[in-house]
């Protein structure tokens, strides 16, 4: 695709030696954070159905990450040509219903397939190296539940949101009779764990719904009319 090419060879152009300061001021680091920055404005737009602005953020992330394959491969470290054929090699290689004669009927037998294959490949041992080490809690907590049930198992032994549910009223009750801080620290802990296990039980996403809980709350905490000056 040209435009993907012309966007290489603008990058480029910028971290060259008589390109921009500023560009070339930019390190992994950096990057990493306008990466993440960019990413939750993506969401934001897909989320609100802005698919025009969506458009233009969506552009930003490739930016974003063509010059992060750009600054490894400066190092020495990447190569983005190699990190595209791996990308293409990774999709034929985990759909062998589609790219070779296996055959799988539904969707949950492909994600079967998908995460030990993938789990093969990355040498995973537990569903811990599965988890991103820097995501919010609450998300990993998701990925975490989502990942037993795609694998069969059953939630840390748990079958029933009943039970899920007694246990965080057994939990709400120790909270209330707790003195010490580090034991109450340990209950809380229990408490959010086993909130995002409930929800888990019904698919839903307990990052997304304490973050749209939040939003909603906010928009009723006036800060006030400020004072006239004078």
């Amino acid at each position: 695709m040209k435009e993907f090419d012309q966007l290489v060879k603008v990058i480029r152009k910028l971290r060259s030696p008589g390109g921009c300061p500023w560009d070339r001021a930019q390190t992994i680091e950096t990057m990493k954070k306008c990466l993440l920055e960019e990413t939750y404005e993506l969401i934001d737009a897909l989320s609100d159905k802005k698919y025009k602005i969506a458009e233009e953020e969506l552009g930003d992330v490739i930016l974003i990450v063509i010059v992060i394959a750009e600054m490894l491969d400066e190092k020495n470290k990447s190569d983005l040509k190699q990190s595209l054929n791996r990308a293409k090699n990774k999709l034929i290689v985990r759909h062998p219903h589609v790219f070779s004669k296996k055959k799988l009927n539904t969707k949950e037998e492909v994600l079967k397939v998908w995460i030990k294959n993938k789990a093969k490949k990355k040498k995973r041992s537990s569903v811990k190296d599965r988890l991103p080490k820097t995501a919010p809690a609450l998300l990993l907590a998701y990925l975490f539940f989502k990942e037993c049930r795609n694998l069969g198992k059953k939630n840390t032994g748990i079958d029933s949101s009943d039970v899920v549910i007694s246990m965080i009223s057994d939990e709400m009750d120790k909270f209330k009779k707790e003195t010490k801080k580090s034991k109450k620290e340990q209950i809380i802990s229990e408490i959010l764990f086993k909130a995002a296990q409930l929800a888990s039980f019904s698919g839903l996403d307990p990052e997304e719904l304490l973050r749209q809980n939040v939003f909603q709350k906010a928009k009723k905490v006036s800060y006030g009319k400020a004072r006239k000056k004078g």
